[in-house]
């Protein structure tokens, strides 16, 4: 599956805001809101009210809000949005998308995150970020659809080791390529119809559809 269009959970961390066209689409099915410490803000901007805050609060203090909130010692083993995401798993939520969890801010924050959809695609979620210019999400023995990348780019790459892809539909196809780690060779694939796929037959690869005039 990959890609989430209608998630059952979405998360707010505290990354680089997101305009809310950007959010609107994916809250046709009144998805639950959890918000991850400093993303409470981030959500409150976007007129949402989440229905849990759980976060540590060490950069900010604890938001006046009446949804339930679950404090974390903030000397801790995993990021607000690892536990967010745990706490999404725990109740059952299955297809998650995670806003602001990308920004140039905090890159060790924006790439643990990555690590998050690989670390979901492992336990049977499907989590995919989502920001103003790209989705991002992690494929392990499954095919992706990709019916909406006109005007983007597509990139794959291996994720937690060697990862065995097929693209096709793209103006470079592949056919059970292996992708070795540090390799760069699927940054800005193009489609070329309207019903190109991805398969990640072995491994975890990490893809980014990625707007063009980002």
């Amino acid at each position: 599956m990959g890609i989430v269009t209608n998630p059952d959970c979405v998360i707010f961390a505290a990354g680089s805001a997101v305009p809310f066209n950007t959010v609107q689409p994916y809250l046709k099915k009144h998805p639950f809101i959890i918000a991850a410490d400093g993303g409470f803000s981030r959500a409150k901007q976007l007129g949402l009210a989440p229905n849990l805050v759980i976060g540590d609060f060490d950069s900010g203090a604890r938001p006046e809000t009446d949804a339930q909130i679950i404090p974390l010692n903030p000397i801790k083993d995993a990021t607000d949005s690892d536990c967010a995401l745990a706490e999404a798993m725990r109740r059952g939520f299955r297809n998650i998308v995670l806003f602001c969890g990308t920004g140039l801010d905090r890159l060790d924050h924006t790439f643990a995150n990555f690590d998050l959809c690989a670390k979901a695609k492992t336990q049977g979620v499907n989590l995919m970020l989502v920001d103003t210019h790209h989705r991002i999400f992690a494929l392990q023995n499954e095919t992706a659809n990709i019916t909406d990348a006109e005007n983007k780019y597509v990139s794959v790459f291996a994720f937690g080791g060697a990862c065995t892809v097929t693209e096709e539909g793209f103006f470079y196809p592949l056919s059970h390529y292996e992708f070795a780690p540090f390799c760069g060779l699927g940054v800005s694939n193009e489609v070329t119809t309207n019903n190109a796929r991805i398969t990640a037959e072995q491994g975890i690869a990490l893809i980014f559809i990625t707007d063009k005039d980002s």
